[in-house]
């Protein structure tokens, strides 16, 4: 029986002791001991998480960055693009070298880089930006050196990893308290498919849909009051049978979208 103990006990201390590796190989840091870490470790804070559609061409990536472990030589970021579950290479964007540093990339720029433009940035959209630190010793850090106990909590700003969303505009250039009908077709005749037009009003979003049959009308009322109103389109599948129109209070009827409609209707 005690030799049994002993076997056993071996086999719990080298599991434990391979867990241990694996969880030296990521190098995990705790921002908040930073003495007891050598990695080279770089918060960002940023202005903004989110961005309009609309405001792409006028708008930047703004924020500092810092170097809370105080041994970086360098922070190089990249960015690709995640849309509709595909993401683009990445490709590189700037190289930071005295911290703290504040960044204004404008998003023509960061488009530029992709090879893009702006109007194929669409709402839905994630850019997505990747950074990697070089340490004064030449340690290279990137987003596999660190487990999600880090890259996975805000408030320690990791800057390895991190996302900007891209949503659509709020309407403008229209009434927009009354009612809005929102007139849904399908071309098959069997409902949408897993696709729905959200109504977002001060941020508080309602999705609208059928399930089957070949249409649907949605009356949605914007109370007076309403600070900003978001609609926008969540494909599913079939998208060349989705066809809708929005009628604004004023009576204006915006669409049709689709076949296939986009995101945004603005």
């Amino acid at each position: 029986m005690k030799s049994n103990l002993k076997y056993i006990l071996g086999i719990v201390l080298l599991t434990l002791a391979i867990a241990a590796c694996e969880d030296n190989d990521k190098n995990p840091l705790n921002v908040f001991e930073l003495e007891d870490s050598a990695a080279p470790y770089v918060r960002i804070l940023l202005e903004e998480m989110i961005v309009a559609k609309g405001d792409l061409a006028t708008s930047s990536l703004i924020g500092t960055v810092d170097d809370a472990s105080d041994n970086v030589a360098s922070w190089e970021l990249g960015v690709t693009l995640e849309s509709g579950g595909v993401s683009t290479d990445t490709v590189p964007l700037t190289t930071i070298t005295e911290f703290p540093s504040d960044i204004s990339i404008p998003y023509t720029d960061i488009a530029g880089a992709l090879g893009i433009t702006v109007d194929d940035i669409s709402g839905g959209d994630f850019i997505r930006f990747l950074g990697q630190s070089t340490g004064v010793d030449g340690t290279v850090t990137t987003v596999e050196n660190y487990s999600a106990t880090i890259t996975g909590q805000p408030e320690q700003l990791q800057a390895f990893n991190f996302i900007i969303l891209v949503k659509c505009s709020p309407i403008s250039g229209t009434t927009v308290p009354g009612t809005w009908v929102i007139d849904m077709q399908d071309l098959y005749g069997d409902g949408w498919d897993g696709a729905f037009v959200t109504f977002e009003i001060d941020g508080v979003p309602t999705d609208y849909t059928f399930t089957a049959g070949d249409a649907a009308t949605f009356n949605v009322d914007v109370p007076e009051g309403t600070g900003s109103l978001v609609i926008s389109y969540t494909s599913g599948s079939y998208e060349e049978e989705h066809v809708y129109t929005i009628e604004t209070p004023d009576g204006e009827v915006l669409g049709p979208f689709g076949p296939n409609p986009l995101p945004c209707i603005n």
